[in-house]
């Protein structure tokens, strides 16, 4: 085992049960925050700025989160490989990945960020957006783009604390970037009136002040995570393998924003404001997926520690811990849903038809978070397993039937023809490869 290796907390030894509670809380606290970035905008958009600037962020939303998953994506492919690097002690081993990671990944991120002015205009105006709503749009996604190398950086480092074990750091960095978010978006907005381009400016100065932060604790707390300058090198070899990890979960997470992409420009047809509740209700789901994703972030990590510690059977144990955890928290929150849709859209807008859309959507959704909830965790086992190309076609045929099928339920339905081809994918994944994780799990998780 390399000099100076860290144990991460009770991961390898402990209770199963209380160690995911623990870990995941700062996560889904953490996520919870990050979505709060875009509440807080839609909030102060439509309360400030009204209803073009409200649709302009809706209809940027999915553009934006596209290129965000490709980012975030490859930061947890990524974090897969330092959990397990870090679980087994090889801390000469995950300093020239970290090193390796960081270069490609800027670099990656750049190339994201152009392509990503470039083309969005084109994407709008093929989905058929307003020219008013489209030059608004667009004046959010300049500047959102030319700060995701910070976004890169911040969520880079975030989840490599995470994988070492420490996930209330990144929180709690978080949590200082979202309270700064709120006063620069009232300050830019409010004070010196800076409209749809304040809000992108204030996103990108609080990713940038998260990233210092955390490369700063990351570095001063975690020997192989800190690089000093003569060893800031590229390795090919280790490139590859970071690849392998990261490329299935960085399209992984893009394939699901460019599915919700491709069903916003069908409901185009609908009209601006019920796209703009629909998105509305896409925020709250989001919302409300910080605890599954959480629970699987934190499920992910635990379950690649203890096999790059050669245990699998407390890695299985940690993936029904999982399950059991993503069941009662998806009960209590389809029950608030439930009751409560239309309250939560008035949020962002009084607009009736804005309201209307939305409440429909989550009110509709919420029968079945129990399926996405569990969903989540399957996910989560086989990435943990690095198993992640496998999770990337899941996906991918998940999102190609919710397509398929909205294509021709959208204009019978609208709002509900939506909900049908989301709730049908989710059940199928559900079965599919939920059932294949069982077979895994007695095939190679029962025995040592």
């Amino acid at each position: 085992m390399d000099k100076g290796f860290i144990r991460s907390g009770n991961i390898l030894s402990g209770s199963v049960n209380s160690t995911l509670l623990r870990f995941a809380l700062p996560i889904i606290l953490g996520n919870i925050f990050q979505q709060l970035y875009n509440l807080i905008d839609a909030v102060v958009v439509g309360n400030f700025l009204g209803d073009l600037s409200l649709s302009g962020i809706s209809v940027a939303s999915p553009i934006m989160d596209i290129a965000t998953a490709l980012i975030i994506g490859g930061t947890i492919g990524i974090g897969v490989l330092i959990a397990r690097l870090f679980g087994g002690g090889q801390n000469t081993k995950l300093k020239i990945t970290n090193s390796t990671a960081l270069i490609g990944g800027i670099i990656l991120t750049f190339l994201i960020s152009l392509i990503g002015i470039f083309i969005s205009p084109r994407i709008l105006t093929l989905q058929g957006t307003e020219r008013d709503v489209c030059t608004e749009a667009m004046r959010y996604l300049r500047v959102v783009f030319l700060g995701m190398p910070f976004c890169f950086l911040y969520n880079y480092y975030a989840s490599a604390l995470r994988s070492c074990g420490n996930s209330s750091a990144p929180f709690l960095i978080l949590l200082a970037s979202s309270c700064l978010h709120v006063g620069l978006d009232l300050l830019l907005v409010a004070v010196f009136h800076a409209g749809i381009v304040g809000i992108a400016l204030s996103t990108a100065l609080c990713q940038l002040f998260s990233a210092v932060w955390c490369i700063l604790y990351a570095c001063n707390k975690y020997p192989a995570l800190s690089l000093k300058r003569g060893e800031f090198r590229y390795s090919h070899a280790e490139a590859g393998v970071l690849l392998t990890y990261a490329w299935a979960a960085a399209l992984q997470q893009a394939v699901v924003c460019i599915g919700r992409l491709l069903i916003q420009g069908m409901l185009t047809s609908l009209g601006t404001l019920t796209v703009t509740g629909y998105n509305m209700g896409m925020r709250i789901e989001q919302f409300a997926f910080c605890f599954s994703q959480g629970v699987s972030a934190a499920m992910v990590v635990c379950i690649s520690q203890n096999i790059g510690h050669s245990d699998r059977i407390r890695a299985g144990k940690f993936y029904k811990a999982g399950i059991r955890t993503a069941v009662c928290m998806a009960i209590v929150i389809a029950v608030i849903f439930r009751c409560f849709p239309a309250r939560l859209i008035t949020m962002f807008s009084d607009n009736t038809e804005v309201i209307a859309a939305g409440a429909e959507y989550i009110g509709i959704m919420s029968f079945f978070y129990l399926s996405a909830f569990v969903d989540e965790m399957i996910q989560g086992f086989f990435r943990g397993l690095g198993r992640l190309r496998l999770t990337m076609i899941a996906s991918f045929g998940q999102i190609f039937l919710r397509v398929l099928l909205s294509v021709f339920l959208i204009p019978l339905y609208g709002i509900s023809g939506i909900c049908i081809s989301v709730i049908t994918g989710w059940l199928l994944l559900a079965l599919a490869e939920g059932g294949y994780s069982i077979y895994i799990y007695n095939k190679s998780m029962l025995t040592a």
